[in-house]
């Protein structure tokens, strides 16, 4: 359960069409439950809009879902368009507004990923295939990740060696700046990463 959340999301959400929701989203909706269904980073949730909760389904995954988790979870049922991925990768910079909201405080801790793994690329390997992560011919090694139905990401990383030292990068769909505010795409980085790094329980 996730405490922290605003209720006027769930308020905003219990005003909308559960069909619309659905199509927009590719999400489920349980008509006698009032709740919708979705999956997000390989778990699936059910958002209860009368109770204001969002509860992981598996009897086996007992952690509290965290703000930025539920905020995405939310606002992509809330704003999702029922459009096609572009089919490309860019990173935070290119989509409307990043290059100036993605910096400092906003800035994507690659770098905590790049520390993390940068002399254990197997490691990552392992951290990544665990989340459910799929290999992509990218850096020294590269994950694409399932975020939401219509939301991928993939996170690269580039291993330390005598010339360089390590880094790592998250790419993006550009139509991701379609379904979620900067704010929110900036909170699924930090779950996503914390969950790589093992901060962030994920099941």
């Amino acid at each position: 359960m996730c405490h922290k959340l605003d209720p006027i999301f769930f308020s905003r959400l219990t005003g909308m069409n559960p069909a619309d929701v659905c199509r927009r989203s590719r999400a489920a909706y349980n008509n006698d439950r009032h709740a919708y269904r979705i999956t997000a980073l390989g778990q699936e949730y059910e958002i209860n809009t009368e109770k204001c909760t969002i509860l992981p389904k598996s009897i086996a995954n007992t952690n509290p879902v965290s703000v930025e988790l539920g905020l995405l979870i939310l606002m992509y049922l809330l704003e999702a368009k029922n459009i096609p991925p572009a089919g490309k990768w860019v990173n935070e910079y290119s989509l409307k507004g990043g290059a100036m909201f993605f910096r400092g405080p906003h800035a994507f801790r690659t770098d905590e990923i790049a520390g993390r793994f940068g002399h254990d690329i197997e490691g990552f390997k392992k951290a990544c295939m665990q989340l459910g992560g799929v290999p992509e011919q990218m850096g020294d090694a590269a994950f694409r990740f399932q975020i939401l139905p219509r939301i991928q990401a993939v996170v690269v990383l580039w291993y330390a060696d005598d010339e360089f030292d390590a880094s790592a990068k998250l790419l993006l769909d550009p139509t991701i700046e379609e379904h979620l505010p900067l704010d929110v795409i900036f909170g699924m980085g930090l779950e996503l990463f914390g969950r790589i790094l093992g901060k962030t329980p994920w099941g």
